[in-house]
């Protein structure tokens, strides 16, 4: 895994996590995404570093998903969503998403949500789990009691480089899409 400088690091998560429409519906959020989408795509697309960290996310979250996969915690979460009546996507928690993390998702053919499907829920949880590829840091790195009492050291040492790659790898994207989309006349 790569580190970067820390003071690098802190001005890198700092920008990516700047909310530009933190008041906005998350329906108002998607239509923008969408639109951003529309208009962007193809010359984000064509951008090299920004194809080359969309190529490199994508590995990073097959490389998540396998992980999660291997240690049980899909299982897991699936098991206490629809048998135990619990979720940790609790409804609200799509007020945190930004458009420009949707729009990521977009890029990476992510087909957004045209509506609530669980109320009781995250607006972008679906009976298949969550809609996104990418989501926020405290949805990738947040896992309850079961889950960590279940894992050994050195399972969760794994699985947190590998989610550190991931987010880490998001950052530097949502970061790029941001400098780019700003410093390009359109």
């Amino acid at each position: 895994m790569y580190l970067l400088p820390e003071q690098d690091r802190d001005q890198l998560m700092m920008r990516a996590t700047e909310c530009l429409d933190e008041g906005s519906s998350i329906e108002d959020k998607i239509k923008m995404a969408r639109h951003m989408y529309d208009s962007w795509s193809e010359q984000l697309k064509r951008e090299p570093h920004i194809h080359q960290l969309i190529e490199k996310l994508e590995e990073c979250l097959e490389n998540s998903r396998e992980a999660m996969l291997e240690l049980g915690i899909v299982e897991t979460c699936k098991h206490c969503d629809e048998e135990e009546g619990g979720s940790c996507c609790g409804a609200g928690l799509e007020n945190k998403f930004d458009t420009f993390l949707l729009l990521i998702n977009l890029l990476l053919g992510v087909s957004l949500p045209e509506g609530h499907s669980r109320l009781d829920s995250c607006y972008l949880l679906t009976d298949k789990g969550c809609s996104l590829k990418v989501r926020l840091v405290l949805c990738v790195d947040f896992l309850c009691p079961k889950i960590l009492s279940a894992l050994s050291h050195d399972e969760l040492v794994r699985l947190q480089n590998i989610s550190g790659d991931e987010l880490l790898t998001g950052f530097k994207l949502y970061d790029a899409l941001k400098r780019f989309m700003r410093n390009t006349r359109h």
